[in-house]
C-alpha cells in the first residue's frame, strides 16, 4: 500500500516543483562533487562517472556488479540478487556513504544504509561517484563519499525507444522497454522493467538443495520543459517492487525467509535565471521504502521509511568561478509493526542545513571551499567544512590537496528502535586529508590519490546486550589508482585501491574490508561485433563467523572474470551474450553466504 502522502507528492511533482538535474544536458558536467556544475577534469575530489553507454557495454546484471571493485568501493551481499547488500566506500562503515537518486536521499531512515540491490539498471542514465567526505555540501552521512544516480532522460529531438528480453541460468528472465521523445524545449521519457529468477541457495549451512529466488518490477518517468530562456522545470519518478527469498532468519535459524516491499522516489526542480550571473533553484523530493519480513510463512515485521525534502539554492557566476548559497530541510519518519507489538520510542526527525560554497580559478591555481551548518532535531548541531587546492603543472597534469570534515548522525534504530537502544549517542565525526596527481591527454587519463580519514566516536554494540555506544576510533589510510585509455575500437578502464582501515582501539582491520582490491574492464569493437571482459579481485577480509560461537574469522581473497559479446545484426537488432564468473570461482563476500557460480545469459535488443 502506498504511503498516504504519495498522492499529494505526485501532484506536486507533476506541477513541476520537485527536484531534477537540468545540468545533465551537458554530459561533461560533474554535478555532485560540490553541488554545483564543474567539468570532471577540474574537480579536486576523486570522482568516477559511469554513463548509459558504459552500462550497456558492461552488460552488468545489477548496480552491485557495475560498482563492485571500482576505486574505493567494496560491496558485500548476503546471497543471491535482491538480498541485503552493504556498501563500504574507502573503508568506512556501510552507513557512511550517501546515495542519491535524482538528488533525493534513499538511505534508510532506520538503519542509515541504502538498498543498492533494489536500484534497477534499466532505469539509470548516469552514475557519479565522489570519494571522500562531502558533508559540507550534503550534510550528514557522507563520510565515505557520495553516489548519485540519475534516471534516464529524454532526447533532444525525435523519438527513440527500445525493447530488450534476455534469459539466463537459474531460470532467470529479464524484460525491459523504454521510450524517449522531445525537442529543444521539452523532453519526456518512460521505462518499464521486470526481472525474476530461481537464484541460488543463499547459505552454505542450508543443505536442503533449495534455491532462494527473487522478483522485481517497476517503472520510471521523467519530464523536463524549458518555459522560456530564463525558467525551466523538470520532474522524475521511480518505483521498484521487489520480493526475495533468503536464509538464516529468526532464532533458532530458519531457511524459509521472504522479504517483499517497494522503493520509490519522486523528484524535480524549478530553475529561474534571475540575472545573467544569478540563478535560483527551488527543489523538493520524496522517498519511501517498505519492507515486510516473513519467516516460515508468517509475517514478522513491516517497516516503512518516509522522507520529505525541500531546498533553495542561489548560484552566482563570477568571472573566474562560482559562489553558492543554499538552505535545505529534511523530515524523516518511520512506521513499524511487528508480532511482539514493539515500536520506536520516537519515529521521526528533522534536519535543516545552511551552506555556502565557492570555486575560483587564478591562472594555473584552483581553489574550492564549502561550509555548512546542520541542526538535527534529535542530537543537535554540527558544522562541517572543506577546502581544496589544485595546481596545473602543465596542460595535461594537475597536483592538488584537500582537507574536509564530516559527520554521521545516529540512526533512528540505534536511538529509539524496538531493540537495544541508546538515546544519548553522539554523532560520528571524521577528518580527512588527501592529495592527488592527475594526467589527462588525448585518449588516456590516470590519477593517483592518497587519503587519510580519521573517524571518532564510532558507534559500536555491546556483544551481550546489543546496546549501541560511542567508543571506537578508526583511521583509514590508502591510495587509489585509476586510469583509462581509448583508441580505435578499444576501451580500457582500470582501478586499484590499497588501504589500511584500522580500528584504533584494537589495532585490527575493520571487518569486511580488503586491504587491496581492484577492477579491470576491457572492451573491443570490430565493425558490427563487440567483445569485452571484466576482472574483479580483492584480498582477504576479516569477518564474523556465520554460526555459533560467532567469533572472528577470515574470508579468502578472490578473482572473478566476466566475459561478454554483442552483435549488431541490423541498425535495429542487437544480440548479446555473457558469462559471469566464467571460471566458476567459489568465493564468499560474507562468511557463510554463497555467491553466484558460473552464470550464462543471452538476449536480444530492438531499437527504433
Amino acid at each position: 500500500m502506498l504511503h498516504k502522502k504519495n498522492l499529494l507528492w505526485l501532484a506536486v511533482v507533476m506541477a513541476g516543483s520537485a527536484q531534477a538535474q537540468d545540468d545533465q544536458r551537458l554530459s561533461d558536467l560533474q554535478v555532485t562533487a560540490n553541488r554545483l556544475p564543474q567539468s570532471q577534469s577540474d574537480v579536486v575530489a576523486s570522482t568516477t562517472v559511469i554513463d548509459r553507454a558504459d552500462i550497456e557495454r558492461s552488460q552488468a546484471g545489477s548496480i552491485i556488479d557495475l560498482l563492485q571493485g571500482r576505486a574505493g568501493i567494496e560491496i558485500a551481499q548476503n546471497g543471491p540478487p535482491g538480498t541485503l547488500s552493504s556498501l563500504f566506500m574507502r573503508g568506512t562503515e556501510s552507513d557512511h556513504s550517501l546515495v542519491l537518486v535524482d538528488g533525493v536521499r534513499i538511505n534508510s531512515a532506520t538503519s542509515g544504509g541504502a538498498s543498492l540491490e533494489m536500484l534497477p539498471l534499466e532505469a539509470i542514465e548516469r552514475i557519479e561517484i565522489v570519494r571522500g567526505p562531502r558533508a559540507a555540501a550534503y550534510g550528514a552521512d557522507a563520510i565515505g563519499g557520495v553516489i548519485q544516480v540519475f534516471t534516464r532522460r529524454g532526447t533532444a529531438s525525435g523519438t527513440q525507444g527500445g525493447l530488450k528480453a534476455s534469459a539466463g541460468s537459474n531460470d532467470t528472465r529479464r524484460q525491459s522497454a523504454w521510450v524517449a521523445t522531445g525537442d529543444d524545449d521539452t523532453r519526456l521519457n518512460a521505462s518499464l522493467f521486470h526481472r525474476d529468477g530461481d537464484g541460488f541457495n543463499a547459505t552454505q549451512a542450508d543443505d536442503s538443495g533449495e534455491r532462494d529466488g527473487f522478483e522485481r518490477e517497476g517503472a520510471q518517468l521523467g519530464l523536463s520543459h524549458r518555459i522560456n530562456d530564463d525558467v525551466d522545470v523538470s520532474v522524475n519518478a521511480l518505483r521498484q517492487n521487489f520480493e526475495g527469498e533468503y536464509d538464516n532468519c529468526s532464532f533458532p535459524s530458519s531457511q524459509d525467509c521472504v522479504t517483499k516491499g517497494y522503493l520509490q522516489s519522486f523528484s524535480g526542480a524549478l530553475g529561474v535565471q534571475l540575472q545573467p550571473d544569478w540563478q535560483m533553484r527551488i527543489t523538493a523530493g520524496h522517498f519511501d521504502e517498505q519492507r515486510e519480513e516473513r519467516y516460515d510463512g508468517e509475517r514478522q515485521s513491516l517497516i516503512e521509511s518516509h522522507r520529505d525534502e525541500v531546498g533553495l539554492q542561489h548560484r552566482f557566476t563570477r568571472d573566474n568561478g562560482v559562489d553558492v548559497l543554499g538552505v535545505d530541510y529534511r523530515h524523516d519518519t518511520v512506521d513499524f509493526d511487528n508480532r511482539a507489538g514493539e515500536g520506536y520510542a520516537r519515529d521521526g526527525r528533522e534536519n535543516i542545513g545552511i551552506y555556502g560554497m565557492m570555486q575560483r580559478t587564478y591562472g594555473a591555481h584552483s581553489i574550492t571551499g564549502s561550509l555548512r551548518y546542520d541542526h538535527d532535531s534529535l542530537f543537535g548541531d554540527e558544522t562541517t567544512g572543506s577546502l581544496g587546492y589544485a595546481y596545473r603543472l602543465t596542460a595535461f597534469q594537475r597536483l592538488g590537496a584537500s582537507v574536509s570534515t564530516a559527520f554521521k548522525a545516529p540512526n533512528l534504530i540505534d536511538l529509539y528502535g524496538p531493540y537495544g537502544t541508546n538515546p544519548d549517542l553522539e554523532a560520528e565525526t571524521a577528518r580527512n586529508l588527501e592529495a592527488f596527481w592527475a594526467y589527462e591527454r588525448d585518449d588516456w587519463h590516470t590519477r593517483v590519490t592518497v587519503f587519510d580519514n580519521r573517524i571518532d566516536d564510532l558507534i559500536s554494540y555491546d556483544p551481550n546486550t546489543y546496546i549501541p555506544y560511542n567508543v571506537e576510533e578508526a583511521r583509514i589510510r590508502g591510495v587509489e589508482l585509476t586510469g583509462g585509455w581509448q583508441a580505435g575500437g578499444l576501451v580500457l578502464s582500470a582501478s586499484l585501491t590499497h588501504q589500511n582501515p584500522e580500528d584504533r582501539q584494537t589495532g585490527e582491520r575493520l571487518k569486511r574490508r580488503a586491504r587491496t582490491f581492484g577492477r579491470l574492464d576491457a572492451d573491443y569493437a570490430l565493425e558490427d561485433w563487440s567483445f569485452g571482459a571484466t576482472l574483479r579481485a580483492a584480498g582477504d577480509r576479516r569477518d564474523t563467523q556465520f554460526s555459533y560461537p560467532y567469533g572472528d574469522t577470515t574470508t579468502a581473497g578472490y578473482g572473478v572474470v566476466d566475459l561478454r559479446a554483442a552483435w549488431q545484426v541490423t541498425s535495429m537488432v542487437e544480440l548479446s551474450a555473457k558469462v559471469e564468473n566464467a571460471f566458476d570461482k567459489q568465493y564468499q563476500l560474507v562468511d557463510g553466504y554463497n555467491t553466484q557460480d558460473r552464470y550464462v545469459e543471452g538476449g536480444v535488443t530492438l531499437r527504433f
